[in-house]
């Protein structure tokens, strides 16, 4: 089928930058290359609106899309989509996100879209929230998931969870697990010469030769726990004060982590500089990375960590155990005391930081190629477009 070309509509909850946007801004770009029509659809944010236009991908906002799901204000999201996916009329809708993946999938039906594809970076109801929202999600997946034709999970614990939970969409759930490209990572990586002084004055603070430095790059956002893992941060620096922690990242969360940061007195040595397009550039300034996540998919964040080689450490949510295969340390989640201690345990062994932060770029490597991940999305749109034809 090498000849098959398709229209697709991809979209998205929101268009602010994460790692589900990043992948969309390269998928899109990549599809297009091989010649299907592509529109990527999303709400609120400009990133990936930006991404698109320097890509050239047609880009349409959504002014009606929320993050939350609101019963009295998602109907008009719904005829927003419906009415913009009647006029595009794909041959095939990719949609990502929770809120994407409900209100998604009823538009795709009503307008109506002859094939409906669901990518899930992780499931919402394992996210550590009151029950009643995880009633609420859960019951959503599985009721949505009858107007889906196929849901791609990033990682097989997902899909396992997905099948014991009843989520059955028409034809099926497969797994295709997030990935990078490691030619253009290892190009725009900077030495660690060169990065450090630019997290330096990214974060208007001296970085030394002598500390050592945890890094994290995360939207500010619940399910990344930054707030308590301003508690980790204290205790590791009470027992190493050269210690010193950077969050690259930004978001709604500001304001409580920021206020967790003073009320332990780590104003100085938690810095939080923003968000960076060049986040995954600086990795190499870092003497190690963090991801006190409470709830993950498969993240990005994470895999550009173990690409630079860092030695990793990470909660034990999503993807995290299978990604490492003994390639980093993972800890229980909500625990910032374990977190403390797999912490001090890296910065007091350097034979250690060296063993993990080889076998993490081996993972990566070896499991985690971009153009898998891109032919497995595509495979899941257009059944016919095999490996071989999509070329």
């Amino acid at each position: 089928m090498e000849s098959a070309k398709i229209k697709i509509a991809i979209a998205v909850t929101l268009a602010e930058p994460g790692g589900v946007q990043h992948f969309l801004a390269g998928f899109s770009s990549w599809l297009m290359k091989r010649g299907h029509e592509v529109t990527v659809l999303a709400g609120d944010g400009t990133w990936l609106e930006e991404r698109c236009e320097e890509r050239g991908v047609p880009f349409v906002r959504l002014r009606k899309m929320g993050r939350e799901i609101n019963p009295l204000r998602d109907p008009a999201a719904v005829r927003e989509l419906r009415d913009a996916l009647r006029t595009l009329a794909p041959d095939v809708v990719h949609l990502n996100s929770t809120k994407m993946g409900v209100v998604g999938s009823v538009a795709a039906r009503l307008a109506p879209i002859p094939r409906v594809v669901y990518c899930i970076g992780g499931w919402s109801f394992r996210e550590a929230l009151p029950a009643h929202k995880l009633w609420l999600y859960r019951t959503l997946e599985t009721w949505s998931a009858r107007l889906k034709d196929v849901i791609v999970c990033v990682h097989p614990d997902d899909t396992r969870l997905a099948r014991e939970l009843g989520i059955k969409p028409r034809e099926g759930i497969v797994t295709v697990p997030n990935g990078i490209d490691l030619a253009h990572f290892d190009a725009q990586l900077l030495p660690r010469d060169r990065a450090r002084p630019l997290l330096s004055e990214a974060t208007h603070y001296s970085l030394l030769t002598t500390h050592f430095v945890f890094g994290t790059t995360a939207n500010f956002y619940p399910p990344k726990d930054l707030p308590r893992y301003m508690d980790a941060c204290k205790i590791v620096h009470d027992a190493e004060p050269r210690t010193r922690f950077l969050i690259l990242g930004e978001g709604s969360q500001r304001a409580e982590i920021e206020a967790r940061r003073h009320a332990l007195g780590l104003d100085e040595v938690v810095r939080l500089p923003g968000a960076r397009d060049d986040a995954a550039a600086l990795l190499a300034g870092f003497d190690a990375f963090v991801l006190p996540s409470s709830k993950e998919g498969m993240s990005i964040s994470l895999l550009e960590a173990m690409a630079a080689r860092l030695p990793c450490i990470a909660t034990d949510v999503g993807a995290a155990k299978w990604m490492f295969d003994g390639g980093g340390l993972v800890v229980p989640k909500l625990n910032p005391p374990a977190l403390a201690e797999a912490m001090l345990r890296v910065l007091h062994d350097q034979t250690l930081r060296e063993r993990l932060g080889r076998e993490a770029r081996h993972q990566v490597e070896t499991r985690f190629p971009l153009e898998q991940t891109y032919r497995g999305n595509l495979e899941a749109l257009h059944p016919l477009l095999t490996k071989e034809g999509a070329r």
